[in-house]
C-alpha cells in the first residue's frame, strides 16, 4: 500500500492511466464475486439478498464508498458484504459452505476464462511478428536466440522468450507485443483485461485466507472446526480485521500473496506455451 502511494507521486500520469485501465476490472471483478454469494444463497434458499437487491452484477449494487475511495487511493478496497440469513438455508452448514467458495469460485473461473482469452490474442499477435533476418526495420522480429523462440527489438537490443512473456501474460505482451503488432488501441484493451484477470487471481486467494470474516473463514469452520456459529463472535472479528489491515498496511500480506501470484502465473504460463508448442505455433 505504501509502494503504491509512493508511486503516485513518482509518476503521477503513469499512475492516473494505471487507474483508467485497472479499475474497471477491479470493479466488475467485485460484483462479480458478491454476485456470486448472492445467487447461491438464492439457490440454496436464502433470498435475502435478492430482496436487496444484490442479486446482480450491477457495480452501484455492491461497491462500498470508503472502499472505492481507497481502492482509488491506495489500491486496496472492498466491497459490501452479501447479506444472508443462514436460517433459511436447507441444510445450515453444507448451504454455508457452498455460498462462502461461492465468490471465491466465480473469481477463479475469471481468472482462467481472462488468461485463456489473453493467451489466444498473444497467438495471433505471435503470428503476425515478423521472422527470418534481424532487421532494424520492424519494431519487434522474432527468432530463434540463444536456443530459444524469442522476441527481438532491435531499436532497444533487446530480446525476450516467448516462454517468458506467456509466464507473464497479464503485464508484458500489452506493451511488447500487442501495441506493436495491433496499435495502442487494443494494447490498452489488453491491459484492462490483464489487470480484470489479475484482481480475480488476488480476490480469489485473499478470500481464500481463514481470517474472519473472510471467506476461507467460514470453509475452515465449516470443514475443520465445525463450530455452532458459523460467523466469528464481534471480538475476534475486530481482532481479525485488524491484524489483516496491518498485513496489508506493511505489504507483508502484499508480498506473501505476489509470490503465489507468481508461481500460479508460472505454471499457467507453462501450460499456455505447451498448448501453443502442441499446436505449433511456438517453437
Amino acid at each position: 500500500m505504501i509502494n503504491y502511494i509512493t508511486e503516485f507521486f513518482n509518476d503521477p500520469k503513469g499512475m492516473l492511466v494505471f487507474f483508467l485501465l485497472a479499475f474497471p476490472g477491479r470493479i466488475l471483478a467485485l460484483s462479480l464475486h458478491e454476485y456470486a454469494h448472492a445467487w447461491v444463497a438464492n439457490r440454496c434458499g436464502d433470498n435475502t439478498a435478492k430482496l436487496m437487491g444484490r442479486l446482480t452484477v450491477n457495480p452501484a449494487k455492491h461497491l462500498d464508498p470508503l472502499g472505492t475511495i481507497l481502492m482509488l487511493v491506495v489500491g486496496f478496497g472492498w466491497a459490501k458484504p452479501v447479506p444472508v440469513n443462514p436460517r433459511n438455508y436447507r441444510n445450515y452448514r453444507r448451504d454455508d459452505l457452498k455460498v462462502s467458495v461461492a465468490g471465491v469460485t466465480m473469481n477463479l473461473i475469471m481468472f482462467a476464462l481472462s488468461f485463456l482469452l489473453m493467451t489466444a490474442v498473444v497467438a495471433l499477435a505471435l503470428n503476425r511478428v515478423p521472422t527470418g533476418t534481424l532487421t532494424s526495420a520492424v519494431k519487434v522480429f522474432r527468432m530463434e536466440y540463444a536456443g530459444v523462440d524469442a522476441l527481438i527489438y532491435p531499436a532497444d537490443n533487446v530480446y525476450i522468450p516467448v516462454t517468458t512473456m506467456l509466464q507473464n501474460l497479464p503485464y508484458l505482451p500489452a506493451d511488447y507485443l500487442i501495441k506493436p503488432v495491433f496499435g495502442s488501441v487494443p494494447g490498452y484493451l489488453y491491459q484492462m483485461l490483464g489487470y480484470f484477470c489479475m484482481t480475480n487471481l488476488v480476490l480469489c486467494l485473499f478470500n481464500l485466507l481463514p481470517i474472519p470474516p473472510l471467506d476461507g473463514y467460514h470453509v475452515l469452520n465449516d470443514l475443520v472446526l465445525r463450530r455452532r456459529q458459523l460467523f466469528a463472535n464481534p471480538q475476534t472479528a475486530r481482532i481479525a480485521s485488524t491484524a489483516l489491515f496491518v498485513l496489508v498496511l506493511t505489504g507483508l500480506l502484499g508480498r506473501a500473496l505476489g509470490w503465489v501470484d507468481t508461481q500460479i502465473l508460472t505454471g499457467a504460463g507453462n501450460l499456455a506455451a505447451a498448448a501453443l508448442r502442441a499446436l505449433g505455433l511456438i517453437a
